[in-house]
């Protein structure tokens, strides 16, 4: 099978979405010809004769995206592809989108972020925020029901897809896990060298968020809680919200317990999931929790505020506690306080590659040969 796949962030972006692609591309290439079109990125070094980058603009208003401008995929010759697999609704999908109908490809689109959510990216004033939100969504469903199938990466994010009109035939995928030979590494490892890194007691409760630091995941509530108890919280990544975050942890005196680790390629950030006794999330605009899977990899008992996506996730697997906003810090010192390690086998073998590729093939077969169920 021969499949293009349009994003409008890729590479050196770190994002749920750039991680999911990069999950079903390197399972679906075990059997299948996949290619990327892309915005360029002037910080990307492209060695992938399978990824095709396109001029691009920077999006001001979201440091570290750009808006590709895709007139040069008038260039290329689709006639020989089977499928086109659109995983955002900006100017890359809507070409994405604009090529299968033109061509008679069966487009199958995927709806990775809340984008209506967002509106504090897109406009300053208050009073339009609301009315920013519903115009958004009404693309959003006239985006996806242009498209032949459409995948969600979780049931709550299906029933909001629904809600909001999209009628086409919504299939829930989610992004797969594996034991990688980084997370391995990670496993054999000791944690004495970071903690020593870090000066952490031995005896001292280790907390990790995981995750660009933007406004919408909520970092502010988890400094809250960190404020009222005795724990150690260790933020990773970067993000445009960094200094807002910084300045919160100076005005609560929490200096001496947060750490920030600044952006982690993979295979150090899995050590820190082997460090730490806990994972946090407060974050209300999750469409997944990719995450969350590697949390409960490393055995991690998970926090999360009682949120779509999150709070499901958590739940249904029974891998920690789903609080209230009022409750956090309580609900973190409860998680560190009981010691029974999660039993991640059943959860592995629920997101597994094998299991996860099958299900999005099924969904490809659904549109190319739509007599055949």
């Amino acid at each position: 099978m021969k499949i293009a796949m349009f994003t409008d962030t890729y590479h050196p972006q770190i994002n749920g979405v750039v991680t999911s692609i990069d999950f079903f591309v390197n399972e679906l290439r075990k059997e299948h010809e996949v290619h990327i079109f892309c915005p360029y990125s002037p910080n990307y070094k492209n060695k992938d004769k399978y990824v095709h980058t396109f001029k691009s603009i920077e999006f001001k208003r979201y440091p570290g995206y750009r808006i590709g401008l895709p007139i040069a995929l008038l260039k290329y010759d689709f006639s020989d592809f089977d499928i086109i697999h659109v995983h955002t609704p900006a100017t890359m999908g809507l070409a994405g989108l604009v090529i299968g109908n033109d061509k008679n490809i069966p487009v199958v689109g995927t709806f990775h972020t809340l984008i209506p959510e967002y509106t504090d990216y897109i406009i300053e004033a208050k009073i339009m925020k609301m009315v920013t939100a519903k115009a958004l969504w009404k693309f959003v469903k006239h985006f996806y029901n242009f498209c032949d199938a459409v995948i969600a990466p979780s049931t709550a994010i299906k029933n909001e897809l629904k809600k909001h009109g999209v009628i086409k035939n919504i299939f829930v995928v989610p992004t797969g896990i594996k034991i990688s030979k980084e997370a391995k590494k990670a496993m054999s490892k000791s944690k004495i060298a970071l903690r020593k890194k870090y000066k952490i007691p031995q005896n001292e409760k280790i907390i990790l968020h995981v995750g660009r630091i933007t406004k919408e995941k909520n970092i502010e509530l988890i400094l809250k809680a960190v404020s009222k108890i005795d724990v150690k919280l260790i933020i990773t990544s970067d993000g445009p919200y960094k200094d807002r975050i910084k300045k919160m942890v100076e005005k609560l005196k929490i200096e001496k317990k947060v750490i920030f680790t600044g952006f982690l390629p993979l295979e150090k950030l899995y050590e820190y999931y082997k460090l730490s006794d806990a994972f946090v999330m407060a974050s209300k605009t999750e469409t997944q929790g990719i995450v969350l899977l590697e949390a409960t990899l490393f055995g991690l008992p998970i926090v999360t505020i009682d949120a779509p996506v999150t709070g499901d996730f958590v739940r249904e697997n029974k891998v920690g506690i789903v609080s209230s906003e009022e409750n956090f810090s309580k609900s973190i010192e409860k998680i560190l306080k009981n010691k029974n390690k999660i039993n991640n086998k059943k959860i592995l073998k629920k997101y597994s590659p094998e299991k996860i590729i099958k299900d999005l093939i099924e969904v490809y077969k659904s549109v190319i040969n739509p007599n055949i169920r």
